[in-house]
């Protein structure tokens, strides 16, 4: 699988979406396996397949790290935990390029997802024909929801002005009608609405011209000085994971339901891996 390189000038600072550029640092840092930890953004599932690949086929080990994955909790943001030294490494959103245009110190290592899988979603019986009947809805929103945001400025309206409430993570509020309208990903949750066999409807940015990159992995600029050697192995080992879950999703789905704590199903998993690979090409 390969990655196409972008660069983007944003604000005079060029962001790396591809870091080919990490000098390699000769040989190894160390014969011992380096700990570090990768940020997910979600709980455990498929769209992480990479990463679990990674782990599960050595490919960390072979790069001399012991790579530590923890899923996100509600209301935690990947880039603060990362920017708080919680974790060296994190997955996140398109939103990064507008963190460093703003001067965050965060730097793209792989543009994992090609496409955006966040949506908003909302129940059929709220009869929401248009982003424009959300203006006094209450609207459950993750952070790092950047396109969403954008989705509703090309609609029209102001997001400073709607009634956005933390997400918690559970679709169950969506169905109890405590919201209106929640951002989801469309690998997911779709998947729970049918399961609950309430009819639903998703409104894709995309339908507003609106097309960011999905999930990203990234460190900070601190880590790239200090341990490149480490950032290279880590981000090719990573990709290497990529490849193998893509080739092996059955496999990587029986490594989820029994290595990690998902609050998924096999039905689940399999429905997310069959919407994820689309994003990725």
């Amino acid at each position: 699988m390969s990655y196409p390189r972008r660069l983007y000038w944003i604000s005079g600072a060029l962001v790396i979406l591809m870091l080919g550029f990490v000098p390699t640092g000769g040989a190894a840092e160390s014969t011992k396996l380096i700990p570090v930890t990768l940020q997910l953004k979600w709980t455990h599932q498929f769209q992480f397949a990479g990463y679990y690949a990674a782990v599960e086929e050595g490919y960390y080990r072979d790069a001399g790290l012991e790579v530590n994955l923890v899923a996100a909790q509600p209301g935690m943001d990947s880039v603060k935990e990362v920017m708080a030294g919680r974790a060296e490494f994190g997955v996140g959103t398109s939103e990064l390029l507008l963190l460093r245009s703003r001067g965050k110190p965060v730097v793209l290592l792989a543009t994992i997802f090609q496409h955006s899988a966040q949506v908003l979603l909302t129940k059929q019986s709220a009869q929401i024909s248009d982003l424009q009947a959300l203006h006094d809805q209450k609207i459950m929103l993750e952070p790092q929801s950047a396109e969403l945001l954008a989705y509703f400025k090309y609609e029209g309206l102001d997001p400073d002005k709607l009634r956005i409430v933390p997400h918690t993570f559970e679709v169950a509020d969506l169905l109890a009608d405590q919201v209106t309208a929640i951002s989801a990903y469309g690998t997911d949750e779709p998947f729970q609405m049918e399961a609950a066999g309430v009819d639903y409807q998703v409104f894709m940015p995309r339908a507003g011209g609106i097309d960011f990159y999905g999930d990203n992995l990234f460190t900070t600029e601190e880590m790239v000085k200090q341990h490149p050697e480490r950032v290279r192995r880590f981000r090719e080992a990573s990709l290497r994971g990529w490849e193998y879950a893509l080739k092996h999703p059955e496999e990587i789905i029986e490594v989820i339901l029994s290595d990690y704590d998902t609050p998924k199903n096999r039905a689940a998993l399999e429905f997310e891996a069959e919407h994820t690979i689309p994003l990725m090409h």
